[in-house]
């Protein structure tokens, strides 16, 4: 289980995480700052139901108990930790791939 890997930013990020501040934008630039904000949006919601629908396949079988158990708690955490992680390195090597090809 990975403890440390970063989340996807989400609409709760503060924007110097990913973009540089309003003040020494033009407009074409705050433009471009709401398209990736509200593309970052789409991609958390795709990512949350992705996550939701396959762990809970995997870790309920269309068995849904009236309490969740400690294996099934277990078996989401470590789902969504999987994903999250997958995640986290797509996004990683796609901004790598980006930057070289910007070079």
């Amino acid at each position: 289980q990975v403890q440390s890997s970063p989340r996807p930013a989400g609409p709760n990020t503060p924007r110097s995480a990913h973009t540089p501040q309003a003040s020494t934008m033009d407009g074409s630039s705050a433009e471009l700052e709401a398209f990736q904000n509200s593309l970052n949006a789409m991609v958390l919601q795709l990512l949350q139901n992705q996550v939701r629908k396959s762990c809970f396949d995997k870790c309920f079988q269309n068995n849904f108990p009236d309490r969740m158990g400690k294996t099934e708690h277990i078996c989401l955490a470590k789902c969504m930790d999987r994903m999250y992680e997958a995640h986290s390195i797509v996004v990683k090597a796609s901004t790598e791939m980006v930057q070289n090809m910007q070079e």
